[in-house]
């Protein structure tokens, strides 16, 4: 795809640098992949209008052109200077700015978009994600290794050959959470509507602080050590604690990297190595389909009725619980199984985060079952097990959680999720206004969530506006499972009777 410009945006100069430790949830985050989007709209404003818009939105928003590297390691420092934390600089001359990018498509927006409301849509005829986000400049500490002088932020702009443009935002996950992502898109779609039709700018009031989620944790964070009371606390929770620093055996060459024991860290300081990450259970070469699955308001409500008698599971437990039951079906292993449900700390936190903070302030719960409970289970037994494990994340749970991160020796060295056979990891984009970035010209005809190309990776968001939502409740509009599973998984998947079992 013709790329005709690349540039780097910088907002308004700032009167001084400015040095920001990241929270300890942002460095956790560091090997995710990146959180990015792709809108399509039949009719945009023009591109210069767009680069203006950005322009004068990136003025609220200047730490995103600044660079993203590492905190300083000192192991007699505050908690922000221990090893594995992230710091974001900017207002320097070094700031490397957002990457912009302008290219054209010889795709036709109709043929692209025109099937995107079948009930299931097999995605492989859609333009890869690379081709309307393109993947020439990586992200600052893509690699965990180089940051100079590279960008945390990467907007691109496609305009096709018969009408219509693609818009596409790529974070680097330590920066921003899909909430962070969507709230920023949004600012920037309202300044470019109030620009267009000459209206008032609209005040925008990101919150960047990322140490209000370290000053949540529990306890003394700046001590030599943890708190042993608030460490058996954390340890209680649901949560996978994969090693990654003693996962050498078996894995394979290109994930190698991860398995090493940083030489800047004592021997003393590594402390006993915990469960390695089952490499046997994942075939990172085996063939992967990407399905786009749209369930009905009806379906939806079916089977919160029939998962809900007499508990209090909600709309997304029980549609987790039918997904995950197919899943497992298709899969037919013998043993356990794991959902891995991301889930947010900013309402779960007291107080919680303000609704504008930006970050990426999550992380995920493990929910077990095996093949024999997965497929005879009732749906309702289903929905209350994933219900049972995220309400053990609570304001009193969370702070010693956050305290057992913050003494990590590495942030990234533990994984409380993994792909293959066995596990299943979804991520839900609800309620955030997916499908409500108006720039003016109307909502987008499809929306892309980017996300890994990886078995057992699954995406839940709106399938349409929330104002075609007769109350503005997710479940009362159609919502799009976007799966990503093995190809014969996917496909025994797709033939199940039960996929459907919930329609009229």
């Amino acid at each position: 795809m013709p790329v005709t410009s690349r540039v780097r945006l910088l907002p308004s100069p700032s009167p001084k640098p400015v040095y920001t430790p990241l929270s300890i949830l942002d460095a956790v985050v560091a090997r995710f992949s990146p959180t990015a989007a792709i809108w399509m709209y039949e009719a945009a404003p023009s591109i210069d209008q767009l680069t203006a818009s950005l322009k004068r939105t990136l003025d609220a928003y200047p730490q995103w052109a600044g660079q993203l590297q590492w905190a300083p390691y000192d192991p007699r420092g505050d908690h922000t200077q221990r090893y594995g934390r992230f710091v974001l600089v900017h207002g320097t001359d070094a700031d490397p700015g957002v990457e912009y990018i302008i290219s054209t498509s010889p795709r036709l927006f109709s043929s692209l978009v025109g099937e995107t409301t079948k009930g299931c849509l097999e995605v492989g005829n859609f333009p890869p994600s690379d081709e309307l986000l393109d993947p020439t400049t990586p992200l600052a500490l893509h690699n965990l290794v180089d940051f100079a002088g590279l960008p945390c932020m990467i907007v691109q702009v496609t305009t096709f050959a018969d009408h219509g443009v693609a818009i596409a935002v790529k974070f680097t996950h330590p920066v921003a959470d899909a909430h962070t992502m969507l709230q920023f898109t949004l600012d920037w779609a309202s300044v470019n509507k109030a620009m267009l039709g000459g209206t008032a700018m609209p005040v925008l009031a990101p919150v960047f602080d990322p140490q209000l989620v370290d000053r949540a944790a529990a306890g003394d964070i700046d001590a030599a050590q943890p708190d042993p009371a608030l460490l058996k606390t954390a340890s209680e929770l649901p949560l996978h604690r994969y090693d990654c620093w003693a996962s050498s055996p078996g894995c394979p060459a290109a994930m190698a990297p991860i398995t090493v024991i940083p030489s800047e860290l004592k021997p003393q300081d590594i402390g006993t190595l915990g469960s390695p990450l089952p490499w046997n259970e994942w075939d990172s070469s085996a063939p992967v389909s990407h399905c786009l699955v749209r369930f009905d308001p009806h379906e939806l409500h079916a089977m919160w009725e029939e998962a809900s008698s007499a508990s209090h599971v909600s709309h997304l437990d029980a549609l987790l619980a039918h997904i995950w039951s197919l899943i497992i079906r298709a899969r037919g292993f013998e043993g356990e199984y794991h959902l891995d449900v991301t889930f947010g700390f900013r309402n779960r936190l007291d107080p919680p985060l303000p609704s504008t903070f930006l970050g990426s302030p999550l992380t995920l719960t493990k929910v077990t079952t095996t093949l024999r409970t997965g497929v005879d289970a009732q749906l309702k037994e289903m929905a209350e097990s994933i219900r049972a494990c995220l309400n053990q994340f609570t304001p009193v749970t969370l702070p010693a959680l956050l305290h057992e991160m913050i003494f990590e020796v590495s942030p990234q060295r533990r994984w409380n999720a993994f792909f293959g056979n066995r596990n299943t990891i979804v991520t839900t984009w609800l309620q955030l206004g997916i499908r409500d970035v108006d720039f003016g010209t109307g909502t987008p005809a499809y929306v892309e969530a980017v996300m890994p190309s990886v078995d057992g990776c699954i995406q839940v968001m709106e399938g349409e506006s929330s104002d075609k939502s007769r109350t503005g409740k997710w479940y009362d509009g159609v919502v799009v499972v976007s799966l990503h599973l093995k190809d014969e998984v996917m496909e025994r998947l797709l033939h199940d009777p039960s996929l459907r079992k919930y329609r009229n």
